[in-house]
């Protein structure tokens, strides 16, 4: 049973790096519009499984509501949107 000090009977513990039994969750990227590429277009806006683009005068992504899922990269004819990491 493990002991809740982080030791378990896995062997985890501090500085192990799985202090969590090995299920660290990795941030998901993040979808960014390059400005000076975007045509705003749209085409981006309506795909997006997660509902994290709008369109001000550019495509603007919101980093809360967007997954990662990279469907707008793919969509963008222009080029504008890439994967980064969080």
């Amino acid at each position: 049973m493990p002991r809740g000090d982080g030791t378990g009977p896995w062997g985890q513990g501090p500085g192990t790096g799985r202090g969590n039994g090995g299920c660290e969750k990795k941030a998901s990227p993040l979808a960014v519009v390059e400005a000076g590429k975007c045509v705003s277009c749209g085409a981006c806006i309506d795909p997006c499984p997660a509902g994290a683009l709008s369109m001000k005068d550019i495509a603007v992504v919101d980093a809360v509501k967007c997954t990662g899922c990279g469907a707008c990269v793919d969509l963008c004819s222009a080029g504008a949107i890439a994967m980064k990491p969080r």
